[in-house]
């Protein structure tokens, strides 16, 4: 065991130290009794006691000086971060124990590394004015679902998760570290795997392992965050961090609440597979790109559920993307842009984004952005073109309590549609060959009450319209939907 010289000067002994320290005091003491008016036949064996005390005082010091010189295992104040510039937490280099911090609990915990266990719970006790998440719209109710549904529901505010994150050191004297991160995502009325793939992923949040230094910024691989979805959390939504860094895009879960993300998207989701992204952030500034590669790709069902495969014909099966943020030095406002291009089934997809936050007063902070896009089509269809804005607020008043209102609003020109329904702005569009357009608002809000730093309650509600050419599965064959969720969370 070894131990930190603060805790020595501070009086603060571990209990071994504690115990050493009164062996000592014992030892004196008795050598000093054994000292007081000895006989002359006992002299000879008097000196040898003392003697043999001696050597043991001796042998005590060497142990205390030992441990005066050593440092303490250190109990990190945060499970470390792949996203967000784990550092080496110096902890003891021979011990290994489960530690729990404010965002999670760290299982190895050395010197040159950190790996740590992670989580979240969220249960959401939803209803909603279209019918719950299987209704099913069909010939014998005129495709229209409009009963009330009522239950428990796949998590508004976040997804429930688990996760595991680390470091490792690979130079100290450039700051260089191995990062690594696994998410993996359930739902919580029923256990199952999340995420809307027909075959299981276990990870299917996160898995990339990548390397992280003050020089070189962030660098990962693998399946991970969509970078248009990072860049753009600063201002499309109201529950995110206000602030540009290396941290993955923290959105709602609700699909009518975050449908702007689907902006930053592509065929596989708000996350990319087979990806590599580098992050900088220099002073006040940060830089991003990303590409994704094409081949082993996850895409959603309506994307056929299938790996996407280059053929070889140009960027075919590939995305491409950069991100441009600013940090204000007051840390007042912060604004991101972010430029994506996709090529999947030959023809490309654009978008453009800009937007951010200011906060004009401690208590309240105001969020607002725009996006363009402009999706290829087939010829005997044509090209499409949307633009969609937001304007929200978060309201922390004193006490426990804190708000957020948000209004979003899509207008798309010349949508592609299968199935009846609009088809997203990354969807696959090869095969299309009908569309139209229409326009898509709403209007969402939470109330939270944090009762500490793991656990907080919260109140969230949506109205949403469509209307024109515009038409959404998550209506259920209706013009608008109104909802509302009772939910808590637990962080650990």
């Amino acid at each position: 065991m070894k131990l930190s010289r603060n805790r020595l000067d501070t009086g603060e002994f571990p209990a071994g130290l504690a115990c050493i320290a009164v062996a000592a005091m014992m030892v004196v003491t008795s050598a000093q009794a054994q000292n007081t008016a000895p006989s002359a036949p006992d002299s000879d064996r008097r000196d040898q006691q003392i003697s043999d005390l001696q050597r043991q005082i001796d042998e005590l010091k060497a142990l205390l000086k030992q441990g005066a010189q050593g440092t303490v295992e250190s109990r990190a104040t945060s499970t470390p971060s792949a996203s967000n510039a784990p550092a080496n937490m110096a902890p003891s280099s021979d011990r290994v124990r489960l530690s729990e911090t404010p965002s999670g609990y760290r299982f190895i915990n050395t010197e040159t590394t950190n790996i740590g266990i992670y989580g979240l719970l969220d249960l959401t006790i939803g209803s909603s004015s279209t019918g719950g998440p299987n209704a099913n719209p069909n010939a014998a109710t005129g495709g229209v679902t409009n009963k009330r549904w009522t239950g428990l529901d796949v998590s508004w505010m976040n997804g429930n998760r688990w996760g595991i994150q680390g470091s490792h050191v690979l130079d100290k004297e450039t700051a260089t570290n191995l990062v690594i991160k696994l998410e993996s995502e359930f739902e919580l009325p029923t256990g199952n795997f999340d995420g809307g793939y027909a075959a299981p992923v276990l990870f299917n949040r996160d898995a990339w392992i990548g390397l992280q230094s003050p020089t070189l910024g962030l660098l990962t691989f693998g399946r991970q965050d969509s970078l248009g979805r990072d860049v753009n959390m600063i201002w499309a939504n109201p529950f995110s961090t206000d602030k540009n860094g290396y941290s993955e895009g923290g959105w709602m879960n609700n699909q009518v609440m975050y449908q702007l993300m689907e902006y930053s998207g592509s065929p596989t989701g708000n996350r990319w597979d087979s990806s590599v992204v580098w992050k900088k952030v220099s002073g006040n500034w940060m830089a991003s790109l990303g590409y994704q590669f094409a081949g082993l790709q996850n895409t959603q069902p309506s994307n056929g559920g299938t790996d996407v495969v280059d053929t070889g014909k140009g960027l075919k099966g590939t995305q491409q993307a950069l991100g441009l943020g600013y940090n204000s030095t007051d840390n007042i406002w912060h604004a991101s842009a972010s430029a994506t291009h996709a090529n999947y089934d030959g023809y490309g997809k654009k978008v453009f984004s800009l937007g951010g936050n200011f906060r004009p007063i401690h208590e309240l902070r105001l969020n607002g952005g725009v996006y363009r896009a402009d999706i290829g089509q087939p010829t005997a269809v044509g090209n499409r073109k949307d633009l969609a804005w937001t304007l929200s607020a978060q309201i922390y008043p004193a006490g426990k309590f804190d708000y957020a209102l948000a209004y979003y609003h899509i207008s798309a020109t010349n949508a592609g549609n299968a199935g009846g329904n609009t088809l997203q702005p990354f969807d696959l569009t090869a095969n299309i060959a009908s569309a139209a357009s229409g326009k898509w608002d709403t209007f969402y809000g939470a109330a939270f009450y944090r009762w500490d730093s793991q656990t907080d309650f919260y109140l969230a509600w949506d109205t949403s319209r469509v209307s024109g050419g515009y038409n959404s599965g998550y209506f259920n064959g209706n013009r608008n939907i109104n909802q509302v969720g009772l939910g808590a969370r637990y962080f650990f």
